[in-house]
């Protein structure tokens, strides 16, 4: 199964230390960790920032030709795939607050929604 997952905009810490979520680090080192404990291959799933890249287009490509699920990851990015109408799965985001940033929490919490 492919994924594209939907973030918002790289921090300020990602621009300076040149890392995406390609590169596992930051915040997607805790997606990453979630993924690999829900057997899912981080290497072929696509990841994009939504407001980095504002064409919308782009992302409904990806998931009408590449990319069977889009994952919208926070609340932000998912009322903006809601406006725009383009289906998706909804996970908190890796770096979030609260309980859920627990390492084992968030694995559960990302391995139920995409392993429904």
């Amino acid at each position: 199964m492919n994924y594209l997952f939907v973030g918002e905009k790289r921090s300020e810490l990602a621009i300076k230390m040149g890392v995406t979520w390609k590169d596992g680090r930051l915040a997607a080192k805790q997606l990453f960790d979630a993924l690999d404990y829900s057997g899912i291959d981080p290497s072929v799933c696509k990841f994009t920032n939504i407001f980095e890249n504002p064409d919308i287009n782009l992302i409904q490509h990806y998931s009408d030709k590449s990319c069977k699920r889009v994952v919208a990851m926070g609340h932000k990015v998912r009322k903006e795939l809601e406006k725009q109408g383009i289906p998706h799965i909804f996970i908190y985001h890796p770096a979030t607050r609260g309980k859920i940033r627990k390492k084992e929490l968030y694995c559960e919490h990302v391995k139920n929604k995409l392993n429904y």
